[in-house]
């Protein structure tokens, strides 16, 4: 490790709270001298995807909204590395290790939602506050600093590009099976065809859900509900023109469907997903969590005649993790085919833009 012994800083893409974001020199992570020692564990970076959030938050800045983080830090949470020194107490990794990062690395353990193993929502941290990535620093950079209990260990049967998506395959286990309970047999809409859609089908269909249907625009139709069909979808649908009500009526006899995930982050698709919802039946809105939250009107007379479950996701729980890296190390989810695109991390906005612009593009991977 003479590398990184050697080098006392490093470049990293750092995310300011006046809101800023620009390439900086940042100081490299020493073993021992942070809040996760002596479980500490020093990480090179091997890649991180761009995520969803990422971009809201650069497009925020470009357009001079007001939504910063805490502190100045290197950002970037769809972290593959490759573990390089483990702290005193670390016990269950070591050098030369391939791990990927859950993203919630500080909570209290007292609080109502932490005695029940949801960390991840604790009641006496803000959100921002308990993830690394926004606190002590992220994988857009050369090395990260992580603690032991935060980390999965990488089957050699995945790769390290394409586990840039581990971590919203998790989450996309925390919405269907976690959160929303769905099981095999039961017909599932899914708003949204973007990487986190796609891998929230491919999900679905891992456990027997079905029939699926995946929605979009014009824009997504030649190359992401191409995609989906391709992954399994049973129905796709250009919801410019077509009536998702329409069709979801003629799947189901007039009944609706089972679940909806709504995954799109626009308003329309609220609206949308409490009347194709079957009565009785479950709806998750997830998709505005990656712009700070959208605000649209509900009709509160459809969850009320129809006993619908609203329910909200973010992050994911432990379980999630094991679960998506079974999944994916079975070759029930692809991950390979969702990965579009790598730049090096000086070229990250050029990365930026085209997550942010292009309907062919479904996740990028910077590597430092």
């Amino acid at each position: 490790m003479s590398e990184r012994n050697d080098a006392k800083t490093m470049t990293g893409l750092v995310s300011y709270p006046n809101g800023d974001i620009k390439l900086t020199e940042v100081p490299v992570p020493r073993l021992g001298d942070n809040r996760f020692t002596p479980r500490d564990v020093l990480c090179e970076v091997a890649y991180c995807g761009i995520c969803g959030s990422d971009i809201h938050k650069w497009l925020d800045e470009k357009k001079g909204n007001m939504k910063y983080v805490p502190k100045a830090v290197v950002v970037g949470h769809e972290i593959v590395s490759v573990v390089r020194e483990v702290g005193k107490k670390v016990t269950r990794f070591q050098p030369g290790d391939r791990v990927v990062h859950e993203i919630v690395t500080f909570y209290c353990g007292e609080c109502p939602a932490c005695l029940e193993g949801r960390f991840h929502i604790c009641n006496k941290i803000p959100p921002m506050e308990g993830r690394a990535h926004f606190m002590t620093g992220g994988g857009f950079a050369k090395y990260v600093m992580w603690p032991e209990q935060q980390l999965h260990k990488l089957p050699d049967s995945i790769g390290s590009k394409e586990a840039v998506l581990m971590e919203p395959t998790a989450g996309s286990i925390h919405s269907i099976i976690t959160r929303m309970g769905v099981k095999a047999g039961e017909s599932v809409a899914i708003l949204g065809p973007g990487a986190r859609g796609l891998l929230l089908l491919q999900v679905c269909l891992a456990i027997g859900a079905g029939p699926v249907i995946m929605t979009g625009l014009t824009r997504d139709e030649s190359f992401r509900l191409a995609m989906a069909k391709k992954l399994g979808a049973d129905r796709i649908v250009n919801v410019e023109k077509e009536n998702i009500r329409d069709v979801v009526r003629d799947m189901t006899d007039g009944i609706g469907v089972d679940v909806v995930l709504e995954n799109t982050g626009s308003v329309a698709p609220i609206e949308e997903s409490l009347d194709i919802v079957r009565k009785g039946g479950r709806v998750l809105w997830a998709g505005g969590g990656i712009r700070g939250g959208i605000i649209a009107p509900v009709d509160t007379y459809k969850i009320i005649v129809k006993e619908i479950d609203v329910k909200g996701e973010i992050s994911q729980i432990p379980y999630d993790w094991k679960t998506a890296i079974h999944l994916v190390s079975a070759g029930k989810i692809d991950l390979k085919s969702l990965v579009t695109h790598e730049f090096p991390l000086p070229d990250w906005r050029k990365g930026f833009d085209l997550a942010a612009t292009s309907p062919e593009c479904l996740r990028v991977a910077l590597k430092p």
